[in-house]
């Protein structure tokens, strides 16, 4: 309750800012919906896949915004609270995350968590960007990182983009407690549309295949499709 006031507050103080000020205030609202809940290269749900909402307010460097999820067939709830600092250094760009995430339909203290990341990518290379990301949970007190590469391979402006990914992800007990070691890898294809100068729809096609890490939990491969709209104020 004390991270719904906090969060609640913050938008208070950013809505009293002058008016000039809000001017330079970014607003998204970004629904999305994934054939299955896939994280980390593993299945969050027993069924069915998953409904979200991700709300955000950006201003500068600074953003923090609220992500709302629902299991499409099976009663499951999340909500996120984040913040992020986004930074550049030459052709290095980077940010540094808080995330608290609450179930609400078993809202104890072992049922919440959270979570501090960092990532940092190159941007110099035209046809490629690798990058870093790694996260800290608390209620784990262990961590994760994936390292990746990406690119959009349609160049200037356009009503369209195709950006392929291919990542590989170590864990540190953040995924299974028992076993530290690769997790999984995975390759992707991302595709958006440009409706308007603000409104954008996208398609994610993603396949993961588990590492040493999930086959010694029993994990297996995964394949699954997104679909989002994304609106910015």
């Amino acid at each position: 309750m004390k991270t719904v006031v906090s969060f609640l507050s913050i938008i208070l103080v950013t809505f009293a800012m002058p008016s000039h000020s809000l001017e330079s205030i970014e607003v998204n609202i970004n629904p999305n919906w994934d054939s299955s809940y896939i994280t980390e290269g593993q299945d969050n749900l027993d069924s069915g896949g998953l409904f979200s909402v991700d709300l955000g307010l950006s201003k500068d460097d600074f953003s923090f915004g609220l992500w709302l999820a629902k299991g499409s067939t099976e009663s499951y709830k999340e909500i996120n609270f984040y913040a992020e600092y986004g930074f550049s250094i030459s052709d290095i760009e980077g940010y540094l995350g808080y995330t608290h995430i609450l179930m609400p339909e078993e809202a104890h203290d072992e049922d919440q968590d959270n979570e501090i990341g960092f990532g940092l990518a190159y941007t110099a290379i035209q046809w490629v960007q690798p990058a870093i990301d790694y996260v800290w949970s608390s209620e784990s007190n262990h961590s994760y990182a994936e390292l990746s590469l990406s690119s959009d391979l349609i160049e200037g402006e356009s009503q369209y983009q195709i950006s392929p990914y291919a990542l590989v992800s170590y864990d540190f007990g953040y995924v299974t407690e028992d076993y530290d070691g690769i997790n999984h890898k995975q390759l992707g294809l991302e595709f958006s549309l440009a409706l308007s100068e603000w409104h954008s729809l996208q398609l994610g096609l993603h396949h993961s295949r588990a590492g040493r890490n999930l086959k010694k939990d029993d994990k297996g491969n995964e394949s699954w499709m997104n679909v989002g709209f994304s609106s910015e104020f």
